[in-house]
């Protein structure tokens, strides 16, 4: 008779939980910030007491759940209305290469080491002396700003890459 009753709470909190992420909303767990990140352990760390804990109400359990994703819920639509909020919440991006050198302070206090960016760079298949402009995102991806070859130069004009001038 336990078992079954663990496997019921188990089965409506399932549900309540997936219910209150996708009320969150995609953007919530696509490009989780510390913040987001938080509130999700926190959600499963109510979910799994209402499961294993038989002699509180599962309602308990649920009311927290729902509370949470709520409360992420409105979070997020407060960043959406006030810049501030969101840097508060989420952060901001740090410059971390600028114009192919590395910002050694900035990579110091965000704490991230050189094989850490260069393990980065790869995954964007981009060499250092290749970036125009790196940044360490709230979410903790490195997104990556090519320099511009004066090819690429030319072809934005509209023009071939014809060193000499001439047609």
């Amino acid at each position: 008779m336990e078992v079954l009753v663990l496997v019921g709470r188990t089965a409506i909190l399932w549900f309540t939980a997936l219910v209150v992420f996708r009320f969150m909303g995609k953007r919530t767990l696509g490009k989780m910030g510390p913040f987001d990140f938080a509130v999700a352990i926190m959600i499963g760390e109510a979910v799994a007491i209402g499961m294993e804990n038989t002699h509180e109400p599962l309602m308990n359990a649920v009311a927290i759940t729902a509370a949470l994703g709520v409360l992420q819920w409105l979070l997020t639509w407060l960043n959406l209305r006030f810049r501030w909020l969101e840097r508060l919440t989420q952060g901001k991006a740090t410059t971390i290469i600028s114009n192919g050198r590395i910002n050694e302070s900035a990579m110091q206090k965000e704490r991230m080491s050189q094989a850490d960016l260069l393990t980065e760079l790869r995954q964007n298949q981009v060499k250092l002396q290749d970036v125009q402009e790196a940044r360490l995102e709230p979410t903790g991806k490195v997104s990556v700003a090519k320099k511009s070859s004066r090819s690429d130069l030319s072809k934005k004009n509209g023009r071939k890459n014809n060193p000499s001038g001439d047609a």
